[in-house]
């Protein structure tokens, strides 16, 4: 009950309690292949943190939007990826201690989200030694998403509710993502040049 009784006091004043499980920001440590790389971290549109060079974390607010990070290195194409913000369990811990008004303050300040504490974004170079070894780059990168979007679909078949979420609409999602990434891969592939 004191702790009830602070968070409305607080709420009342907007100060404190804010959220009272995991806070409002977090640390997102961006990784990259190679390493040495500038990336952005952008959302709705802006850009919100810079990490430069990598590796290095960057702290970032907590939204229930996802995170696009587009990386750049001399030598390399491009590389991107999105960081997915996704619920907090931990939150319906507010309930026992910080009531509804937790949840509630939690919900508003985004607090209830998650980003990945770690993100690892490939740039794939531009040039390679010989046609082996620019295959043997991408065949690499390409089994790797593969076996990524199928761990993410035995994830989504284990704990998926049918009753609550479209599990055939999350499971096409990361099908559909693997498919880009790879047809993305193949034409850089195509574009690299061999000495």
């Amino acid at each position: 009950m004191l702790r009830f009784g602070m968070c409305v006091a607080a709420l009342a004043t907007m100060v404190g309690c804010a959220s009272i499980v995991e806070g409002t920001d977090q640390n997102v440590t961006i990784i990259t292949e190679p390493t040495g790389a500038k990336c952005e971290l952008q959302r709705d549109g802006g850009v919100i943190a810079t990490a430069n060079p990598t590796p290095t974390s960057v702290l970032v607010d907590k939204s229930k939007d996802d995170i696009s990070v587009i990386c750049t290195k001399e030598g390399h194409f491009d590389g991107a990826t999105v960081v997915e913000s996704a619920f907090q369990g931990m939150t319906f811990g507010n309930i026992i201690f910080g009531g509804i008004i937790g949840v509630g303050v939690d919900a508003a300040s985004g607090a209830m989200s998650e980003y990945p504490a770690t993100v690892t974004v490939v740039l794939p170079p531009k040039e390679f030694q010989d046609t082996a070894a620019r295959d043997a780059f991408f065949d690499r990168q390409v089994a790797r998403v593969t076996a990524e979007a199928a761990a993410a679909v035995a994830t989504i078949n284990e704990q998926c509710d049918p009753a609550n979420q479209s599990c055939t609409s999350l499971i096409a999602d990361v099908e559909e993502e693997r498919d880009a990434q790879i047809k993305l891969f193949e034409a850089q592939r195509e574009s690299a040049v061999v000495q």
